[in-house]
C-alpha cells in the first residue's frame, strides 16, 4: 500500500513539474523562445530539412527561378545540400515558370563546412552551386540571431507549437543580400582566372575582356544596392516541447532602380522544414 501511494505521490510531483514546465515556456518572451530554439539546435549533432524557393520580378509577376532542394546536417559541422528531381510547389496555380527556370539538376551536391562560425564550400562554386548555398537555412537563421530585428509570436499557432515572425531591420535586411551577392560576384572573378574552369579562357586577351565586363557589373550592382531597399520577414514555427524549429519561411524583397530610371521589384521566397530531431 506505501509503494502504490508513493508512486501515486511521485506521479503527481512529475504531473505538476510538467505543468510548471509548459507554463514556464508559454511566459519567454517571442525573442526569448528564438534565442532558446536556435541555442538548442546549434546543440544538435545531426538532422536533415527539405525545402523550396523560388526568385520573383515584380510585385505579381510570374517566378522565374525555382528550386527545390534537402540537406543533411552531420557531426555538427559537415552539412550537405542537393537539389531534389521535382519542381517547387510555391508558385500559385497562376503563376507560370518555364522548365528552364527550374534547377533540376540530377545529382548536383554541395558540401559546406562550418569552421571557426562560418559555412565554407567544398565544392567548385559554379553558378547552380552558388544558388542552393544562398539557401542554407542554418546560416540563415544563424544570421538572424545575430541580427537587429523585432521578433513578435503570430496567434492561431497549430496545438504544441510557436510561431514566431522576424522582422530584420532595413540595414540588416540590406547587409544580408549584399553579403550573398558580392560573395556570388567574386567566385566569379576568381573562376575568370582558375584553370580548368569553364569560365577560363588561356587567351589573355579573353580573361582581360571576362575581367572588364565583371568589373563593370560588379560596379554597377555596387551602385544599385547602394540605393536599393530591403525588407525581409522570416516565420519559425518552434515545438513547444522540444524547442526546437521545425519550420522556416521566408520572404525577402529587394527594391531597386533600374538603368532606366524604372522602380523594380524582386523576391526570394523559401520554405524549410527541419526533421531528424
Amino acid at each position: 500500500m506505501r509503494i502504490r501511494r508513493s508512486r501515486s505521490v511521485i506521479g503527481m510531483v512529475l504531473f505538476v513539474f510538467c505543468l510548471t514546465g509548459c507554463a514556464w515556456q508559454d511566459q519567454l518572451s517571442a525573442e526569448e523562445s528564438f534565442n532558446r530554439a536556435l541555442s538548442g539546435l546549434s546543440g544538435v549533432d545531426n538532422f536533415s530539412f527539405r525545402g523550396e524557393a523560388a526568385i520573383r520580378s515584380g510585385e505579381n509577376g510570374p517566378f522565374q527561378q525555382s528550386l527545390a532542394f534537402e540537406g543533411n546536417l552531420q557531426h555538427h559541422t559537415d552539412l550537405t545540400l542537393s537539389s531534389r528531381n521535382k519542381g517547387t510547389t510555391i508558385p500559385n496555380d497562376k503563376d507560370k515558370v518555364s522548365a528552364d527556370s527550374v534547377y533540376q539538376a540530377d545529382g548536383l551536391t554541395v558540401s559546406l563546412k562550418r569552421k571557426e562560425g562560418k559555412w565554407s564550400t567544398l565544392s567548385s562554386g559554379h553558378v547552380e552551386e552558388m544558388w542552393i548555398t544562398r539557401l542554407n537555412p542554418l546560416e540563415l537563421l544563424e544570421y538572424i540571431g545575430n541580427s537587429e530585428k523585432t521578433v513578435t509570436q503570430e496567434l492561431g499557432a497549430a496545438r504544441g507549437t510557436k510561431v514566431l515572425r522576424i522582422e530584420l531591420s532595413p540595414e540588416a535586411a540590406a547587409h544580408m543580400v549584399y553579403g550573398s551577392l558580392d560573395k556570388q560576384m567574386k567566385t566569379l572573378a576568381e573562376r575568370i582566372e582558375r584553370k580548368g574552369d569553364p569560365l577560363y579562357s588561356e587567351d589573355p586577351k579573353v580573361r582581360k575582356r571576362l575581367k572588364a565586363v565583371w568589373e563593370r557589373d560588379y560596379n554597377e550592382m555596387k551602385s544599385m544596392l547602394s540605393k536599393a531597399d530591403t525588407v525581409s520577414v522570416s516565420h519559425v514555427t518552434i515545438n513547444k516541447k522540444k524547442q526546437l524549429p521545425t519550420k522556416l519561411t521566408m520572404e525577402r524583397t529587394l527594391f531597386f532602380v533600374d538603368e532606366q530610371g524604372k522602380t523594380r521589384t524582386e523576391t526570394l521566397l523559401s520554405d524549410v522544414t527541419f526533421t531528424g530531431y
